[in-house]
């Protein structure tokens, strides 16, 4: 135990190095295609742009990739952002929205998130939410929206620990979950233990009718409503938001630097009938209308943009203006310089060619706090801090002093103090996550600073 004490009284962010996960794919040279001649849609040099450093991809034998090989056989390469929108979101292969896809998540999945992790993450997450309440003059109610819940591990963490403070659980009117996936949908709700409400009419299976309510929070039922789309989501009263590894999963588009401008990297396949990268000849309307915003002088000669992400910060910040409120985004990724081509792909917790397996693999690419910020500092009425690392938010938030209260309860077993000593490291350890995750807080106009975060 005194070796364990001794842990706790490290300090983590002394030291500086990278997480293992940050491992960026390697960049190779390609030539650009004439672009004259033949009925190609896109004119490419068929020696592409491999990514180099592990295995190249083996044909595809997925349902999904069989389904968008047969669409670039018909309509020519397609962008890296739909190749992995597709990957991710298609409606029956999906990684997200094919059946099984629960299993992604944890131990025996293909990655572990912070709330997976320790009750801890999720705990804090909730005291952040309760000062935020309290630093918004305690209205009289309160809403909390989740985009992304995965498992619906960090909702539950959320509710358990809010629960404890009276007049925020009193106050609290409604808890709402942004999931497109139906699959997902339900294992959510399995671990909310969630149930139709009394006054509901409709059967459990009409999803968009149904109200649902997550007892045991000493006494108050919490009303939880699940969506498609953030625009789904009501208006009109005081909003708590949280993203935690949402901003990673949003599709980006890939532009390369070459003689002639930034061309756009696409998806193609080889003579083997496997998949490819390769640069478009000339420029697309992606590369016309995103290329102007590149923002790049660290000679980096691949940079990603991803919409997707901009526009849930500044829609977050938007209604952060109009109703009051707060946003947290929680994830890997960086703020400063680009770091070049960071999509990869994650099966069973190893890194593997970002076009192996389509739909059996999670696609990733790192979350630009940078640009997330600026977007979200746009909307009038808005206040962006961070990001921080979340090593260093974690600590400022308290986490070590949750530790040793959980570390103190008289029924503890040794596997326990292991497991929640070897957790807090992980989340705050820079050479683990504690670097490599950031965070990032949109606020009202109102007076303070977000709890967490440096004035």
């Amino acid at each position: 135990m005194r070796s364990m004490r001794r842990l706790l009284r490290r300090q983590p962010c002394c030291t500086r190095t990278t997480l293992a996960r940050r491992v960026a794919a390697s960049r190779s040279s390609s030539s650009i295609g004439s672009g004259s001649g033949g009925d190609d849609a896109v004119k490419v040099d068929r020696s592409g742009l491999g990514t180099a450093g592990y295995a190249p991809p083996k044909p595809p034998a997925t349902p999904l990739g069989r389904e968008l090989e047969s669409q670039i056989r018909a309509r020519g390469p397609v962008s890296v952002h739909e190749y992995v929108k597709q990957c991710l979101l298609h409606p029956t292969h999906g990684y997200y929205a094919r059946k099984g896809a629960v299993h992604n998540f944890g131990a025996g999945g293909d990655f572990v998130t912070a709330p997976e992790l320790s009750q801890l993450f999720g705990e804090l997450i909730g005291v952040w939410f309760v000062s935020e309440w309290q630093r918004l003059g305690k209205p009289s109610q309160i809403r909390i929206v989740e985009v992304g819940p995965g498992r619906g591990t960090l909702c539950a963490d959320i509710l358990r620990a809010t629960a404890t403070w009276p007049p925020f659980r009193d106050a609290l009117i409604d808890v709402h979950l942004v999931e497109p996936s139906l699959t997902l949908r339900v294992e959510q709700r399995r671990t909310l233990q969630a149930r139709p409400s009394n006054t509901s009419t409709s059967k459990p299976e009409e999803t968009k009718s149904v109200d649902w309510v997550v007892e045991g929070h000493e006494g108050r039922d919490a009303r939880v409503s699940w969506h498609s789309s953030l625009e789904d989501v009501p208006h009109g009263l005081p909003t708590l938001f949280i993203g935690q590894e949402v901003l990673d999963a949003f599709p980006p588009y890939q532009f390369v630097r070459t003689a002639e401008g930034w061309r756009e990297k696409l998806v193609d396949l080889d003579d083997q009938g496997g998949f490819r990268f390769v640069l478009a000849p000339q420029p697309t309307p992606a590369s016309r209308a995103l290329a102007p915003s590149i923002i790049t002088d660290d000679g980096e000669d691949t940079v990603e943009v991803a919409p997707g992400a901009l526009a849930l910060c500044r829609a977050i910040s938007e209604r952060i203006a109009e109703d009051r409120g707060a946003a947290l985004f929680v994830d890997y990724g960086f703020d400063g310089a680009s770091p070049g081509d960071t999509l990869r792909g994650f099966r069973r917790h190893e890194q593997v060619h970002p076009l192996a397996e389509p739909g059996l693999v999670d696609l990733t690419v790192d979350a630009d706090f940078g640009a997330c910020a600026r977007h979200g500092a746009s909307v009038d009425g808005a206040r962006v801090f961070g990001s921080t690392t979340q090593g260093e938010w974690l600590q400022r938030m308290g986490i070590v002093a949750r530790l040793e209260a959980l570390l103190a309860l008289e029924d503890i077993t040794e596997r326990q103090v292991d497991q929640l000593i070897t957790a807090c490291e992980r989340l705050v350890d820079p050479a683990q996550m504690g670097e490599r995750y950031r965070v990032l807080a949109v606020v009202d106009e109102g007076e303070g600073v977000p709890a967490g975060f440096a004035a």
